[in-house]
């Protein structure tokens, strides 16, 4: 991994401010769900932040087996974040992390008891991006079709 490729990563993921979080039921068999990034404060160092209760079936699902991937996509790039899942109670976390769009899942607000900092430590990523607007990607989709090669996507994997 270069730093450049990090970087790079780090930008990325600045973009994406939903996820599909993926975990592992009790049978082995991937179950997915849509997560909102709490990225405000903290930028990508190799660590994403969300928010959960503990009560939801992924806290449970994760208390058992830490191993998430994560699943980023827009009209131009994509990210697969693989890594293994901190839950804590972390106050300062919590605080870190809070904003008004949590509050309608936690109406107890920021000390509600079922609060948990998830903090999904990566392990490995890769990433597709394609060379920026729409138009750009028309153009570079155009151009391989007219020469024969393959379209310019940046993709690089990561292990971090």
């Amino acid at each position: 991994m270069t730093g450049t490729d990090f970087e790079t990563l780090a930008d990325l993921l600045d973009d994406f401010p939903l996820t599909m979080i993926v975990t592992l039921d009790d049978a082995g068999h991937p179950v997915s769900q849509p997560f909102a990034m709490q990225q405000q404060h903290h930028r990508f160092d190799g660590d994403l932040w969300f928010l959960v209760s503990a009560e939801s079936s992924t806290a449970v699902r994760l208390a058992a087996n830490p191993i998430v991937n994560l699943a980023f996509g827009s009209n131009d790039s994509w990210v697969s974040l693989t890594g293994h899942a901190e839950l804590t109670t972390e106050q300062s976390y919590i605080d870190e992390m809070w904003d008004p769009s949590v509050e309608a899942w936690f109406p107890g607000g920021r000390t509600d008891p079922n609060v948990r900092a998830l903090i999904v430590h990566a392990d490995s990523a890769e990433y597709w991006d394609t060379p920026g607007s729409t138009l750009a990607t028309v153009f570079s989709f155009v151009k391989s079709k007219v020469t024969g090669t393959p379209m310019d996507i940046d993709n690089e994997k990561i292990e971090l």
